[in-house]
């Protein structure tokens, strides 16, 4: 019986996932905190998102967008910008079916070990 299970061992697939689900979504804070550039980018980012969500919701010339985009990004990016990054990119990731890359990465980790 072999006993070397490789770098995931013994550990259930859900485990595994939400592992690599949470590293990858740190990854994003992980770079503000250690490249400055990174932040600025990051604060664009989502100020452009907020804004197009509350364009969609208000309307693209209407006065209560601004109010919303400016009151949503002051909290959002000048507040809780670490808390706010992180989600986003859970966000994105859920949005674009890149957990479903995490899915088959995992499994071909499983598989290797099973040899």
């Amino acid at each position: 019986m072999n006993s070397n299970k490789g770098f995931f061992g013994g550990i259930p697939l859900i485990a595994k996932i939400l592992v690599v689900s949470v590293i990858a979504i740190l990854i994003v804070p992980g770079a503000m905190a250690i490249f400055p550039w990174v932040k600025y980018v990051i604060m664009g980012l989502i100020v452009f998102f907020i804004y197009e969500n509350a364009a969609q919701a208000f309307g693209e010339k209407n006065i209560l967008t601004f109010i919303v985009t400016g009151i949503l990004a002051y909290f959002l990016v000048y507040k809780y910008l670490f808390l706010t990054s992180a989600i986003m990119m859970a966000y994105l990731f859920l949005g674009f079916g890149l957990v479903s890359v995490f899915f088959w990465g995992t499994s071909t980790l499983s598989r290797k070990g099973k040899k």
